[in-house]
């Protein structure tokens, strides 16, 4: 398997994983591709209820906590090719993304879980970016844990990057990427750390 083939992908792949907000690995239940929790059952909100910061923030960092492990786990894998080319066998890369897409598969719930809590009480404005995000990763996430799982050979992994080419998924990524920017504007000053991962 040859390194550079899959250090040219990392970036791409990196981006569909942790580009909705957050850094690095994460989880995830598989929901269709057109999953979104944009509808969520937030409440209303009396007048001049500014919502709960604190809440908000500590929601939103655990939806980058995974995020910093499924990207670090990605990086591990890809890193692993890349300085030991020819001591890394191309069943235990398989083997590494499939135990991945597992893991990836089985966050997504509490994923999105943290999303739909942190847009319920994030003051007005910025929930919308949140959900935005939600939305992104509910439908981006479920095509990156099934093209992992279809990785069979070099060239399955080589080739990954053309699941990001579907317009629906250019899209998700795209609108997320921006919402999460502008979730930034609410974390830099009020949560202590950025968002986005850029």
């Amino acid at each position: 398997m040859k390194s550079q083939r899959l250090l040219a992908m990392s970036a791409s792949i990196l981006f569909l994983v942790t580009g909705c907000g957050g850094s690095e690995s994460g989880s995830a239940a598989v929901l269709s591709p057109t999953a979104s929790i944009v509808s969520t059952t937030a409440p209303e909100r009396a007048p001049g209820n500014a919502g709960d910061i604190e809440q908000a923030c500590a929601e939103l960092k655990f939806v980058q906590d995974l995020s910093d492990q499924t990207a670090a786990a990605t990086n591990e894998i890809l890193q692993r090719v890349a300085t030991d080319p020819e001591g890394t066998s191309e069943a235990e890369i398989i083997a590494a993304f499939a135990t991945l897409a597992t893991e990836i598969e089985a966050s997504l719930p509490e994923t999105l879980a943290a999303y739909d809590r942190a847009a319920a009480v994030a003051p007005s404005g910025i929930d919308a970016e949140i959900r935005a995000v939600a939305d992104g990763t509910a439908r981006l996430t479920p095509a990156l844990v099934e093209a992992f799982t279809k990785i069979q050979t070099a060239d399955d992994l080589a080739n990954i990057q053309g699941i990001f080419a579907k317009p629906e998924l250019q899209d998700a990524a795209r609108d997320a990427g921006i919402a999460s920017l502008r979730i930034d504007n609410f974390t830099n000053p009020n949560c202590g750390f950025q968002f986005s991962n850029s």
